[in-house]
């Protein structure tokens, strides 16, 4: 996905300088270059390789009610991947891994209304605190 975006904003970017740049002049007939069989076929299968990166991106993971009631206070992150099905975005994080009060935050999608979401924190790798918002 982040290499969608990317390359998204590059394409973009490419557009706006063109559009500021001078204006559009042809080259000469002897300036023209041609392209080659073999780069073309290069071209074809970069484009191809992008094509198929860009399906293999994993959906994304969502958490619903009954998962989010079904997890408990106490629990470690992995027990909540588990449950989920898959790891949330890190909102916040305090502290180093393994310290006494390492505290992480992670945030999750969720099904249900526009902006629904559950976020899950963690210290020294326990469920220490839930919230959800709109939820189904």
């Amino acid at each position: 996905m982040k290499k969608i975006k990317l390359l998204s904003v590059c394409a973009l970017t490419a557009m706006l300088l063109s559009a500021c740049g001078a204006p559009a002049t042809t080259p000469a007939a002897s300036e023209t270059k041609q392209t080659s069989t073999a780069e073309k076929a290069s071209t074809e299968k970069v484009e191809k390789a992008d094509v198929e990166e860009a399906e293999e991106v994993p959906a994304e993971v969502t958490v619903n009610k009954a998962e989010f009631d079904e997890i408990k206070n106490g629990m470690s992150y992995k027990q909540i991947v588990k449950i989920i099905g898959g790891e949330g975005e890190v909102l916040s994080e305090s502290g180093s891994e393994g310290e006494e009060y390492h505290t992480v935050m992670y945030m999750y999608n969720g099904d249900g209304s526009i902006g629904a979401n559950a976020n899950f924190m963690f210290q020294s790798g326990k469920l220490l605190s839930k919230s959800q918002m709109g939820l189904k």
